[in-house]
């Protein structure tokens, strides 16, 4: 799955790096959040947006209340999403590369939100790289 132009605005400066964010191919990243949250859900197409002259590749998927156990009880909805991320180019190379922080996103019953990181994934050199919570480096 790619990513669609949602609210773009290319200037000189960043006309390398919507080009490059509409060539990100996204299934292998949701497959390993998946697998690595042992979640079944679905993912809406990313979008890719632009402010301050910044690009970003942003995507949430659908609601997973009933697959968080006992917390079920408790939230209202419960999500994956890209919390933080952006498209940058690489000092030493040049390259246009891609960084997000996946998080999971709650809504509690009686009111309130909040988040937690589940993992940060970056895309450079065509390829995708993780570092999952809870893991030792």
């Amino acid at each position: 799955m790619k990513a669609v132009i949602k609210n773009v605005t290319i200037d000189n400066e960043n006309d390398e790096l919507v080009l490059f964010a509409q060539t990100l191919e996204f299934d292998e990243l949701f497959d390993h959040v998946k697998s690595f949250l042992k979640v079944n859900c679905t993912f809406y197409q990313p979008e890719i947006t632009t402010k301050s002259g910044r690009v970003y590749v942003s995507f949430m998927s659908d609601d997973i209340t009933d697959q968080t156990g006992p917390f079920a009880a408790i939230l209202e909805r419960c999500c994956v999403h890209s919390f933080s991320n952006g498209i940058f180019k690489d000092n030493e190379s040049g390259e246009p590369c891609y960084w997000v922080s996946v998080s999971i996103r709650y809504d509690h019953k009686d009111g309130g939100s909040n988040g937690m990181e589940a993992l940060v994934a970056s895309y450079r050199d065509g390829k995708w790289g993780y570092s999952d919570a809870g893991q030792k480096s």
